[in-house]
């Protein structure tokens, strides 16, 4: 399970100390082997966060770490077809009680961490204790809300007892990298956030650190006490932190770098002009939408909504702020994923309809200056968008120029990241253009549900719908796919119905990699997915 994230959400810089080179020389790092090693070169923009993974909350550093320190089973990529699926990982097999109350997981004996230690039913106990601790403040501890006990049955079988039904029990039990009791169960949890812990780290998965220059690059190398598959391919991977797109692209394009996992549209074609790279295109996890602000008399009618999504040119926006890699946006549930409702059709570019639409709510433009007006005030709105992202910035313009056309003033409103999520929280905005990464759990509660009184919640534009509130609060325990798909159906619909959001478009992930680079398996799970199959000539 995963806190939902706009695109901007957990661009955090990372904390650099006094020391400008850690070079890390520990017990079980292993030695990079002779004749030089074959080194995998990777730009990214941003640094590592911390080598600690509950004290990190941007995706690289999540999608780094994972490759350090294991975790109980291995959520699968197959979302678009069903509930994800799970592969044994330190865990090889796992069982329900009777009540369905009860999660046992029996872990493999083989395993060791990288220091040649056993791994045992202590690290997932310790693991447990550190993501539920309020001293350490782990940004996903709500994901064991339901998790009333973990407990150690014998050296390698480990009880998870939940506090009432859900279909996301084994999720939550293994959300979250198991960490190494016996190396860190003696720093107090309170010490946890000044603590240096690159000097710590003691890993089981495929790579360990050797080496990080901050912002500069960060390296690891092959782990020689690695057992949960294959050892890794390649012996050294290093990222290079690069500061600016344009570094990255002219670096990436000069054949310094094999693999960069973000590319922007524009790039696209001269990716593909490159013999030494190869484009890959993936469905993104994510829709791009205009967020409205339900509670504004101008914006209350769904009538006015809908028109403002008819007037609004989704394809332009498709070919030229996206050069054509994204599709029209339908719904609440994303196209890729195994809820989505099928029947759903885009809406329309009608702005004659819109027209008429907004003429039965009342809205015309009686002094002829161009601009609608109802009980004396005027149809105008301000969009509110983060200035960080051009993006997002030139789909404000578009939008502004095809709703102007139907007689709706708008204004596009840039702020800094901080003040537009603080201006979403507080619903002081008229319209805002953002963007939801859905985690592979369906949960439509807190964007969706209406709000209760004093309770944080997503739901920036305040909507509310009493069946769609009644659906979602019984969807999550219905245990039936094929009901729950059709209740998820029921939603989207009324949702849509609605309007509170103008759906936009479902972008696409960009990467490129080095023609070099063999046996990449590349999904919108994580770009390292199988990072230790990959080889170099």
């Amino acid at each position: 399970m995963k806190r939902k994230r706009t695109s901007k959400t957990r661009k955090i810089a990372a904390h650099l100390g006094a020391v400008s080179f850690l070079l890390l020389a520990v017990s079980g790092c292993p030695r990079l082997r002779e004749p030089p090693p074959k080194t995998l070169v990777i730009g990214v923009l941003a640094d590592i966060q911390n080598w600690n993974p509950y004290l990190t909350e941007t995706q690289f550093s999540e999608d780094l770490l994972a490759l350090v320190y294991p975790s109980l089973a291995v959520e699968m990529p197959d979302y678009h077809d069903h509930p994800p699926a799970f592969a044994p990982a330190l865990a090889q097999s796992w069982n329900f009680s009777e009540n369905g109350l009860d999660l046992t997981f029996h872990l493999r004996q083989d395993l060791i961490w990288s220091d040649g230690q056993p791994i045992t039913a202590d690290d997932v106990v310790f693991t447990w204790q550190a993501q539920t601790s309020e001293e350490i403040g782990w940004y996903g501890a709500y994901t064991k809300d339901f998790i009333d006990s973990v407990e150690k049955i014998d050296k390698h079988t480990v009880r998870f007892r939940f506090s009432q039904m859900y279909p996301y029990r084994l999720m939550d039990a293994n959300e979250g990298l198991i960490l190494p009791a016996h190396a860190w169960k003696n720093i107090p949890f309170e010490d946890w956030h000044s603590t240096p812990w690159l000097a710590h780290v003691i890993g089981a998965g495929p790579f360990v650190p050797v080496a990080h220059v901050p912002q500069q690059d960060i390296t690891l190398a092959a782990n020689a006490n690695y057992r949960l598959g294959a050892p890794a391919k390649i012996s050294r991977v290093v990222w290079r932190i690069v500061p600016d797109q344009l570094s990255l692209m002219t670096q990436l394009l000069a054949g310094e770098l094999d693999f960069v996992s973000s590319i922007a549209p524009e790039e696209a074609e001269r990716i593909e002009a490159n013999a030494d790279l190869r484009l890959i295109d993936i469905p993104h996890r994510g829709y791009t939408h205009i967020c409205w602000n339900t509670t504004l008399p101008e914006l209350a009618d769904p009538r006015v909504r809908r028109a403002l999504g008819l007037a609004i040119n989704r394809q332009t926006i498709i070919d030229t702020v996206y050069r054509g890699y994204a599709q029209p946006s339908l719904g609440p549930i994303l196209s890729t994923m195994w809820a989505f409702d099928t029947n759903l059709q885009p809406l329309p570019y009608d702005p004659r309809s819109a027209a008429e639409l907004l003429a039965d709510a009342g809205w015309h433009d009686n002094d002829g200056d161009g601009t609608l007006e109802k009980d004396g005030r005027p149809l105008a709105l301000e969009l509110l968008t983060n200035a960080e992202n051009h993006m997002r910035q030139d789909i404000c313009m578009l939008v502004a120029r095809d709703l102007r056309a139907i007689g709706v003033s708008v204004t596009p409103r840039t702020v800094e990241w901080g003040t537009f999520l603080s201006r979403l929280r507080a619903g002081a905005f008229d319209g805002a253009v953002n963007r939801w990464v859905e985690p592979t759990q369906i949960d439509l509660e807190d964007v969706w549900h209406t709000v209760p009184e004093g309770i944080e919640s997503s739901n920036y534009g305040r909507y509310s719908n009493d069946r769609v509130d009644g659906l979602i609060e019984v969807v999550n325990d219905e245990q039936d796919i094929n009901l729950k798909k059709k209740m998820y159906r029921k939603i989207q619909q009324l949702i849509v119905a609605d309007q509170p959001y103008t759906f936009l478009v479902e972008g696409r992930k960009l990467r490129a990699i080095s023609t070099r680079v063999r046996g990449s398996i590349q999904n919108d799970a994580t770009p390292y997915f199988n990072l230790e199959a990959w080889e170099l000539p």
